[in-house]
């Protein structure tokens, strides 16, 4: 997915440089579609959930330059694929999950067994979303979208484009940053807004001065960290509400499940220390 890097112009427009990312993800998106179907690559869903999230972002960035109305209608026409993904993709973490705790426990043995049938469930359910031309409709979409003029009053130099992206999802970033560690939906939000920083800065990445750009590697290591979090929470809810469980079993893994949720916090608050906002933060 890795798209070529070309040196900008000072008066280089947002619409042409939002384009040629837009296009290499669409091609990202071409790569995986055969590879999901033939079901023959571990990696072929991870690459297309992967893409599908970067493009949507990229499209929600995009709205000031594109327009609103014709970008969320692209965006609308992913989303149900991406949801697929998403669905998919959180049975494997709670599998990856439930295997990291290494119990032997027969009972779980067995539960685990059964649960294997949803994940089977939902893979079929992304194949069938691809077999029905989902994904190629969208791409359609998005390319007629890509191949339409941007105005204008709408098409601002990338840098300054860039920049003030950046400086909307750092300022998100920081009125989270005080979530309690006990407060499950908030840790997730503000997993979600070190997402959209670090996507923001890659995608921008060739538009920002060098202190912008270095924004991604804490971005992503703490959207990592509430990652891991918030894969043991969402154990945590499956466990409760898992029917076949008896007593014992469910306390026995919901006990771990606290302990390995203690120590992944701790790592967090251990790394979090208070960030200087760069100066170019507050460049307009």
């Amino acid at each position: 997915m890795a798209d070529e890097v070309l040196e900008l112009r000072d008066d280089a427009r947002s619409a042409p440089f939002i384009a040629r990312k837009a296009r290499a993800l669409d091609a990202a998106l071409a790569s995986a579609l055969p590879r999901v179907l033939a079901d023959s690559d571990t990696e072929a869903v991870h690459d297309l959930r992967v893409a599908l999230r970067r493009l949507r972002t990229l499209l929600k960035l995009a709205r000031p330059v594109l327009g609103r109305f014709h970008t969320d209608a692209v965006r609308s026409s992913f989303a149900a694929l991406q949801a697929a993904t998403g669905e998919l993709r959180d049975e494997e973490a709670l599998v990856e999950t439930l295997d990291a705790l290494a119990i032997e426990h027969e009972p779980l043995v067995t539960w685990r067994s059964r649960r294997l049938v949803k994940e089977r469930r939902l893979r079929r359910s992304l194949v069938l979303h691809l077999r029905r031309g989902e994904l190629d409709t969208a791409r359609a979409q998005l390319n007629a979208l890509l191949t339409l003029p941007a105005r204008p009053d709408r098409d601002a130099a990338v840098g300054k484009f860039a920049r003030r992206v950046v400086k909307a999802a750092r300022e998100e970033v920081e009125t989270r940053r005080d979530t309690s560690p006990d407060d499950v939906v908030g840790l997730h939000d503000l997993r979600i807004a070190y997402k959209k920083l670090r996507y923001a800065v890659e995608i921008f990445s060739e538009a920002l001065p060098s202190d912008l750009a270095a924004m991604a590697e804490p971005a992503a290591r703490f959207q990592k960290r509430l990652g891991d979090i918030h894969d043991l929470d969402v154990a945590k809810v499956a466990i409760r509400r898992a029917r076949g469980l008896e007593p014992t079993t469910r306390a026995l893994v919901l006990s771990a499940l606290d302990d390995a949720r203690a120590r992944k916090l701790t790592k967090y608050l251990a790394e979090m220390m208070p960030a200087a906002v760069p100066e170019a933060l507050t460049a307009t």
